[in-house]
């Protein structure tokens, strides 16, 4: 489906437009773009849009997006905030929705679907699709719960346990997300330390993607899989202390 003529819908001849983080492929219709890169490398990965650019080289303003500094732009200055295949990629994306929030009255957020990001040989950089689920370089997941829009670090135990991939394609491949006055957004914290957080919720996506009559079926193997995954690492660190009282005899 081509997502294009329903952005383009919501938006008026005379509307001011931004499009945050379109440096690879930029949406035309953006009269600024807020990207860390300059204005003469974007482009690499086409355009959003229609042909005519309605941004220039200088309302192109070069700004780190996750530097924790305020957009340089005034409260709902914007009539529409487009940010599209950002979010998914950068340090701080908590940081950068308080701020489309701020300076955006409307707006459209897209990224990759969960569902994309939990599949192997999707693609990415350097051909490592064969060994890592979804794409290498993005650092969350984006899930939209009940409109709002929910972060996950994208912990790298889901590239090495298949039983956690996904691996039919039958769901949307993109996360789309129109918003109006604001939204809501929250990141979901995961322990890093603690495996039993880890799993919890690997189970609890992997389990949302099951059609419902193999459920239980499913959810009785994740169980016995995670309790011997944790029987392991108890063991690691049963024995990593031993080596460690080991060296004061």
């Amino acid at each position: 489906m081509d997502i294009i003529p329903k952005i383009l819908s919501q938006i008026q001849p005379k509307d001011k437009v931004l499009d945050v983080g379109g440096w690879a492929k930029p949406f035309n219709r953006a009269n600024y773009v807020l990207d860390y890169m300059p204005h003469k490398t974007k482009g690499i990965g086409g355009k959003f849009g229609p042909n005519k650019e309605y941004f220039t080289k200088k309302t192109w303003i070069v700004f780190d997006i996750c530097d924790r500094e305020p957009f340089p732009f005034k409260d709902k200055e914007f009539d529409f905030v487009f940010c599209s295949h950002t979010l998914e990629d950068i340090r701080d994306p908590i940081w950068v929705c308080s701020e489309i929030n701020r300076i955006g009255k409307k707006g459209y957020i897209e990224t990759p679907s969960r569902i994309v990001e939990s599949h192997k040989n999707i693609g990415g950089k350097w051909n490592l699709n064969k060994y890592v689920t979804g794409y290498s370089h993005h650092a969350w997941y984006v899930e939209d719960f009940d409109n709002k829009l929910l972060f996950t670090f994208k912990n790298p135990l889901i590239h090495n346990i298949k039983e956690f991939q996904v691996n039919n394609l039958d769901r949307p491949e993109i996360m789309s997300f129109f918003w109006e006055e604001s939204f809501e957004y929250k990141e979901n914290r995961i322990n890093s330390e603690s495996y039993k957080s880890i799993f919890a919720d690997l189970k609890r996506f992997k389990l949302s993607t099951v059609p419902d009559e193999q459920k239980d079926k499913v959810e009785k193997r994740l169980d016995y899989l995670i309790k011997n995954l944790q029987q392991v690492q108890l063991k690691k660190r049963l024995i990593n202390k031993l080596k460690k009282i080991k060296r004061f005899f």
